[in-house]
């Protein structure tokens, strides 16, 4: 045990040396500490360890309290023994918000693994308790998993959350991973669950962590997190023995591939599958089983979609018209790869990796084809590029070049007048060029706005190309990558006229098809498929479920414009308080948005309003359940079956056993009703109460099915100049409910 758990020269062997700690009960410090390191960046690992190394008594009650709260071996007693440690913790106690933050993590543990033998620790969390002691945005569910050569963690916003496990380079990886999981809970708005995030850091220099040291980890980290979770078995819920619980039953646990892990889910899922976890080879989408996201492109497609909206709104098609663009990332990256081949129209004058910068002043006709060719090669980046291919005054430097001779065309496009600039100034040219699109499909935090600090949005490995959003001269931007903004950086772009929506608006489109597959591999399950039953399923399905999720991308790309034409100032204010008392996620300062005397409707602003609107309405509906609930009414029926492809639907009665059926159903109903009406239909709600409110809701969903308002929308959501024609449909739709509702009491 000792060599297992062996905590080196950490000033924490004092607890073992001198006060009789087992060498276990050490790691668990160890783990805490650790743990608090990173959930409080104000605080030093150090520190959290001499506030235990130096006040024994202390960590005493801390231990006894835990043992007494989470040993499988007390069988009675236990109450007597929890209620006397916490008198010695407040006995014992250190006065200063170190030991009070201390104090409230031990108390707000739920689940450990501890008691299992193992040679790492995992402690889930209930953070809601503990938001008051932490800056910004928390999530309320956090899984913990400390072992002594790498740490991992699991952020959720809600017991059904999800979203991609990443392998994280920084040491304060909770950081990165809260902002994605933050990103993560506003693109989960169209979905089923709401945002989740994890990831795990390795204490090894990246060059000597080979594949199977990194698969060794990432299945330990798998392995730990599952231990954390309930199972089903039929009709029963089951978890863990040695594993004592105190919070619900807590069944709906998936995750996704991300940056480091695209090639990790069958792992997950063969471990899934080995400890019989309820959910299968559904545990991890996009394994050999499941929809690719590169083989399908699909979120570089829904970025594009969402993206062609400003084209749409500027009067042409830049599928058939020419545009200029300059990117972000290399042809072997997922989204940036995809995107930048969806058209041949797409004259990429630069783009640049974490590695390497390309400069095609003048892309030729045969472009498109030798970005194709990279795309699918074993090689993409950019200095396999054919040199002969490129444009006069063009090629392919290295960041790191302190020289580049700027030649006359680079000046031309890049509005450069030096004669020689650096590889990180040529970015910076790059990020401010006067084109049609800048296509973030990279990985990186590259604009921000002129009144935040470089320290501030940190991201450091690109701290001398980071530019001012204000120096942007691109007419549009799409995100298919996460954070290449700051939210700030948004607004301020928006508001000097450019065109963005939001990172989570733009690449949803990963996410949803993945929820897409995992509720579909549930109801394989129900329908008792055989393996290869399944797959033939799932294959036939992509083309149907591939256009669902691209009509989401373009409906609320749509739905975003729409709400900016009806510049509803004051009731979008309103729905801004709305937001902020219903959702403790929702809060201006996080989201850039400005007081009420300053605020300026601009589209990423709109993106999040429009996101979190979503959410609250789909929590709405979700909490009533009385008799005569929507979600469980024979009307709202078609809301489930449409959410599914139509080979999918050969059971009615199997489609409705579905566990998470109402959720999809709120899901569904939520994403249309905002879309169409707008968030300020929200405004209806503190008016109304949330009975009437949901009246209101089936009224008008009844309503624009008897009128086929779908049909109407398509033809008329094809154009700018239809806007307004649009926004008068939708609103004498919503005032024909009330006559709806007199025809109802009639009939």
């Amino acid at each position: 045990m000792d060599s297992i758990f062996n905590t080196g020269s950490c000033v924490l062997c004092k607890l073992n040396d001198d006060y009789g700690f087992l060498i276990k009960e050490v790691m668990l410090f160890r783990a805490i500490s650790e743990y608090i390191d990173q959930i409080d960046l104000s605080v030093d690992f150090g520190i959290v360890t001499n506030l235990f190394a130096i006040h024994p008594n202390f960590s005493l009650a801390l231990k006894d309290y835990f043992i007494a709260k989470f040993s499988p071996d007390i069988k009675e007693g236990r109450e007597e023994l929890i209620a006397k440690a916490e008198a010695d913790i407040e006995t014992s106690s250190v006065n200063g918000e170190l030991s009070a933050l201390a104090i409230a993590v031990f108390k707000s543990i739920e689940r450990t693994n501890y008691f299992l033998d193992k040679e790492s620790i995992a402690i889930k969390i209930n953070l809601k308790p503990i938001h008051h002691l932490l800056r910004g945005l928390q999530p309320n569910y956090e899984i913990f998993v400390y072992h002594p050569e790498f740490m991992g963690l699991h952020l959720r916003m809600t017991r059904v959350s999800r979203g991609g496990l990443r392998w994280s380079e920084r040491a304060d990886f909770r950081e990165e991973i809260k902002s994605l999981m933050i990103t993560q809970d506003g693109k989960n708005s169209i979905i089923v669950p709401a945002g989740a995030k994890g990831g795990f850091y390795i204490n090894r220099e990246r060059d000597k962590i080979t594949k199977e040291i990194f698969q060794d980890f990432y299945s330990k980290f798998i392995h730990n997190l599952l231990d954390m979770v309930d199972n089903r078995v039929g009709n029963k819920i089951t978890n863990r023995s040695r594993v004592l619980k105190y919070d619900e039953d807590d069944t709906y646990f998936v995750v996704a591939a991300d940056k480091g892990t695209a090639q990790m889910s069958d792992v997950a899922n063969e471990i899934a599958i080995s400890r019989e976890f309820w959910l299968g080879d559904a545990f991890a989408s996009g394994g050999s089983n499941g929809y690719s996201h590169k083989d399908l492109g699909i979120t570089a497609k829904g970025a594009f979609v969402s993206t062609e909206r400003f084209f749409i709104e500027k009067g042409f098609n830049f599928y058939e018209t020419p545009i200029s663009v300059v990117g972000i990332g290399s042809m072997n990256g997922d989204v940036f790869g995809n995107g930048i081949q969806l058209s041949e129209k797409f004259r990429l004058l630069g783009a640049f990796s974490h590695k390497e910068i390309f400069i095609d002043p003048n892309p030729s006709k045969d472009a498109h084809l030798e970005r194709k060719r990279l795309f699918y090669s074993n090689n993409g980046s950019w200095s396999q590029y054919d040199k002969n291919l490129i444009s006069k005054g063009g090629g392919v430097f290295s960041r790191k070049d302190e020289k580049i001779l700027v030649t006359p065309e680079m000046k031309e496009i890049f509005g450069i007048s030096e004669e020689i600039v650096s590889g990180e100034e040529l970015i910076r040219y790059l990020l401010t060029a006067k084109v049609d699109l800048l296509f973030n499909g990279g990985v990186g935090t590259y604009v921000k706005s002129s009144k935040e600090s470089n320290n501030a949005v940190g991201d450091y490995g690109n701290f001398n190309v980071r530019v001012d959003a204000k120096e942007l001269k691109a007419f549009a931007v799409c995100e298919g990558g996460n954070l290449g903004f700051t939210q700030e950086g948004r607004v301020e772009y928006a508001l000097n006229g450019g065109r963005i929506n939001l990172d989570g608006i733009d690449n949803s489109a990963g996410v949803n098809i993945s929820d897409h597959e995992v509720n579909m591999k549930i109801l394989l399950t129900l329908f008792q498929n055989s393996e290869e039953e399944k797959r033939e399923l799932l294959r036939d399905a992509t083309t149907d479920i591939v256009n669902l999720v691209l009509e989401s991308n373009y409906n609320q790309a749509l739905a975003i414009s729409l709400d900016e034409t009806r510049n509803q100032r004051d009731e979008l204010l309103s729905v801004i308080e709305l937001l902020e008392e219903k959702l403790p996620q929702f809060k201006r300062k996080y989201f850039a948005i400005s007081d009420n005397k300053d605020f300026e409707i601009n589209r990423p602003n709109l993106s999040f309003l429009i996101s979190y609107s979503k959410i609250l309405l789909k929590m709405v509906l979700i909490k009533d359940k009385s008799e005569k609930n929507l979600l469980d009414s024979f009307f709202a029926k078609k809301y489930l079956l449409d959410y599914f492809p139509p080979k999918f639907k050969k059971s009615y009665d199997t489609v409705q056993q579905h566990p998470l059926s109402r959720e999809i159903i709120g899901t569904v109903i939520s994403d249309k009703v905002i879309n169409t009406q707008g968030v300020t239909i929200l405004n209806f709600l503190p008016e109304l109460g949330e009975d009437e409110f949901r009246k209101l809701i089936e009224r008008y969903l009844k309503l624009e099915q008897l009128a086929n308002a779908d049909e109407v929308r398509s033809r008329l959501g094809k154009s700018k100049e239809n806007y307004s024609k649009l926004i008068e449909y939708e609103k004498r739709l919503l005032s024909y409910e009330e006559s709806f509702r007199e025809f109802e009491k009639s009939y």
